[in-house]
């Protein structure tokens, strides 16, 4: 399914050459999965229900750092950077339909991780009270904004790690980033692995299991469906 052409994909194709590829991408990330992300997390927050406690000692003894909530919200860079960067070719924009079917299916076989097997991430206590309660500079962003709208579920595996690692291993492939920025922008990436224990938004068990979803994904669904991209079928969908 993920391999070949989705229909709709092909409204865009005829401006391809313009920007508006770009923002039709962006709009159907979130359509398929900012939105329903929203909703889950809302409608399993309400329900309250855990499944199972993935917590350990070490999710306990990692800081709070509340500065780290900057480099948490980096996810959304990685986003835009793949569909900026695949528009260079006709092929390219073949390559990158076909990566975000993959990237579509592993998000919502997560969904369905997050609806059937969810897990409350209780260490939000660990941080301050003056904070959780919006107080003060960093109790904006913390208590106000981040903890309002953002309930503690939808956990594991980590969609931070795990969408992030395929956009960097997309933009690796494209050759994009090499040498000096290729070693930033992974210096970037840890970063970002980092910031979702420190802001307390996820355990070590979501970290690990987002990388796993995102290497399984890119040897299994993206890189056969963008291989395939360049078969008769794809041509025949989106011609030159």
């Amino acid at each position: 399914m993920h391999r070949r052409p989705w229909g709709f994909w092909k409204p865009v194709w005829e401006v391809r050459d313009s920007k508006k590829l770009f923002w039709y991408v962006l709009g159907i990330l979130i359509l398929a999965m900012a939105i329903p992300y929203s909703i889950i997390n809302q409608i399993i927050g309400n329900i309250g229900y855990s499944a199972f406690d993935p917590s350990t000692a070490y999710d306990q003894k990692i800081p709070f750092i509340a500065w780290s909530f900057f480099v948490y919200l980096s996810l959304y860079l990685y986003y835009p950077a793949a569909a900026w960067f695949g528009r260079t070719s006709n092929q390219r924009i073949r390559e990158m339909f076909a990566f975000h079917q993959g990237l579509f299916v592993m998000t919502w076989v997560v969904f369905l991780i997050f609806i059937i097997i969810p897990t409350e991430i209780h260490i939000r206590d660990n941080i301050p009270l003056d904070v959780r309660n919006g107080e003060g500079f960093w109790g904006l962003w913390y208590g106000d904004l981040m903890h309002k709208t953002d309930m503690p579920y939808n956990a594991w595996p980590s969609l931070h790690v795990a969408q992030s690692l395929l956009i960097v291993l997309l933009l690796r492939k494209w050759e994009v980033i090499q040498n000096q920025t290729e070693v930033l922008v992974w210096i970037c990436w840890v970063g970002l692995c980092i910031s979702v224990l420190t802001t307390k938004q996820h355990f070590i068990f979501d970290l690990v299991t987002g990388l796993v979803a995102a290497l399984i994904t890119w040897k299994y669904l993206c890189i056969p469906a963008m291989s395939d991209s360049s078969s008769k079928e794809w041509l025949d969908a989106f011609p030159e």
